[in-house]
């Protein structure tokens, strides 16, 4: 991937702004253009940290677009975009120059890039076209946003269809695991409607006859039938008994009459 030409831009842009405007003047110890200065000088020696804070101090006694442009500078060096941003869009509302205006321009859409807000980035470098269309380096960092948002773009939608996926295989889990223990329960209650029938039978007991149901009494085992045999039989035998002595005695009498 080419890299943005973001540093040259700045460095080279910062010089020409107001360095040696000072010299036509006397300087006071709270003029603002002192920490510029220091500020031009921290920058030039890549001690951004410092260049940041006297710029600071030169915008706190006079606020002016240059020093919150090379404020923006010193973050952007810094690796803080963000804050370099805000400090860009402060010089372009506080700057009546269309040439400053798109050298913050460009340096917001860089800003902007490297925070991978590439939709605000295109709109920044189309900002510093309008001003200075012969801007190469803001062209092609155009190019470059406009194919990056693309690209940004197809991952977001793949992101989120990945998300619709993985949430309806979650849904459909969750479904498939309550059917599953609608199921088990069902096959538990079951099994212990059934141990429970079967408890119950096991406790029940066996009606006793009634004599008058009707109903035929059980077979009798071999020797109650003998029994019961015998016992007729010597009833009878008895019955003959009796009768052959009554008649015996009625014979008797009818002889002594």
């Amino acid at each position: 991937m080419k890299r943005l030409q973001s540093g040259g831009k700045m460095v080279k842009n910062i010089v020409p702004i107001f360095i040696f405007a000072s010299f036509q003047i006397v300087i006071h110890a709270q003029d603002p253009k002192i920490f510029a200065l220091k500020g031009d000088k921290f920058f030039r020696d890549s001690a951004f940290m410092e260049a940041e804070e006297s710029y600071r101090k030169a915008n706190e006694l006079r606020p002016e677009f240059k020093y919150q442009y090379n404020i923006g500078n010193s973050l952007y060096n810094q690796g803080r975009t963000k804050e370099a941003a805000d400090y860009y869009e402060k010089s372009i509302s506080s700057s009546n120059s269309e040439a400053i205006k798109s050298k913050a321009y460009y340096n917001l859409g860089n800003s902007y890039f490297n925070q991978k807000q590439y939709d605000k980035s295109i709109e920044a470098y189309k900002e510093s076209l309008k001003r200075n269309p012969n801007d190469l380096e803001a062209k092609n960092n155009l190019v470059l946003a406009k194919k990056q948002l693309q690209v940004q773009q197809q991952q977001q939608q793949q992101q989120q269809q990945q998300q619709q996926q993985q949430q309806q295989q979650e849904n459909q889990e969750q479904k498939d695991k309550q059917e599953q223990q609608k199921q088990d329960q069902a096959k538990k209650q079951e099994q212990k409607n059934s141990k429970n029938e079967q408890s119950e039978n096991k406790n029940e007991k066996p009606e006793e006859k009634d004599p008058s149901s009707g109903e035929e009494p059980k077979e009798m085992s071999k020797d109650q039938a003998e029994q019961l045999l015998r016992m007729v039989d010597d009833q009878d035998k008895k019955i003959r008994e009796r009768i052959q002595k009554m008649q015996s005695k009625s014979r008797k009498r009818v002889k002594d009459w």
